[in-house]
C-alpha cells in the first residue's frame, strides 16, 4: 500500500469517529470555540455579556448621549436627538464590536495567508458575531431605537430633567428589545450550524497515524 493508500485510509479512520481527534496539547480549532462558549455560559451570562459586549456599551452609552444632546440642542427636536442618538451609539458600540470581533479572527487564522486567512477570518467573524448583531440591528436601528428614545423623552417632559429620563427609560427599553433579538438570532444561528454536519480534522493526528502504519504495509 502506497502512502497516499495510507493517509486515506487514517482519514477514513478519523472521520468514522474510532479514534478521537485531539492533539496532545489541546482541542481541535472547531471545538476549542465551543469549548469557550460552554465555559463562559457556566460562568454566568453575566460574565458571557461582560466578555461580548461589555466595552462596546460603555463606549456605546457614551456615544448615544452625546448625539442626544447635539441633536436636541442643535434642533430643539426630540427626534431629531434621537436619530443623532441611535447613529452616534451604532458607530461607538459597532466600532468596538467590531476591531475585537477582528483581532478574534485574526488570532484564529494565524495558521493561514493570503486571500485563505482573509476569507476564513470573515467567516469566523460573521459567525461569531456580526450575523446575529446585524439582525438585532436591522429592527432596532429602524423601528425601535428612535421611537423609543424620542417617545419616552417626549412623555416624560413634565417631569424634572423629563427629557434625560425619558432618554434613560427609552435607551433602557430598546437594549433590552436589542438583546433579545440579538440572543434569538445567535440561537437560530448555533442551530443552524449544528445542524450543518462537519468534519473536525486534526492533521497532526494524521501524520501520527500515517507514520504508525507506514512501516506495516512495508512488511
Amino acid at each position: 500500500m502506497s502512502v497516499r493508500g495510507v493517509t486515506t485510509a487514517a482519514l477514513a479512520v478519523e472521520s468514522t469517529g474510532s479514534i478521537p481527534a485531539v492533539p496532545a496539547g489541546g482541542v481541535p480549532v472547531g471545538v476549542r470555540d465551543g469549548d469557550r462558549g460552554g465555559a463562559a455560559a457556566r460562568a454566568g451570562w453575566w460574565r458571557a455579556w461582560r466578555a461580548r459586549f461589555g466595552l462596546a456599551e460603555v463606549v456605546g452609552t457614551v456615544a448615544a448621549i452625546a448625539g442626544f444632546a447635539v441633536g436636541y440642542l442643535a434642533a430643539g427636536s426630540l427626534l431629531a436627538a434621537a436619530g443623532m442618538a441611535t447613529v452616534s451609539e451604532a458607530i461607538g458600540f459597532y466600532g468596538c464590536v467590531g476591531a475585537k470581533t477582528a483581532v478574534a479572527a485574526c488570532r484564529a487564522t494565524g495558521h493561514l495567508t493570503g486571500w485563505r486567512r482573509l476569507a476564513a477570518g470573515t467567516r469566523d467573524a460573521i459567525r461569531a458575531q456580526l450575523a446575529s448583531c446585524a439582525a438585532a440591528e436591522a429592527l432596532d436601528a429602524f423601528l425601535v431605537r428612535p421611537w423609543c428614545l424620542a417617545g419616552a423623552a417626549w412623555l416624560a417632559r413634565p417631569l424634572p430633567g423629563g427629557v434625560w429620563l425619558g432618554f434613560t427609560v427609552g435607551k433602557a427599553v430598546a437594549d433590552l428589545a436589542w438583546y433579545g433579538a440579538e440572543a434569538s438570532a445567535r440561537r437560530g444561528l448555533a442551530r443552524w450550524l449544528s445542524a450543518t454536519p462537519r468534519l473536525v480534522l486534526d492533521l497532526a493526528r494524521v501524520r501520527d497515524r500515517v507514520a504508525e502504519l507506514a512501516p506495516r504495509c512495508r512488511e
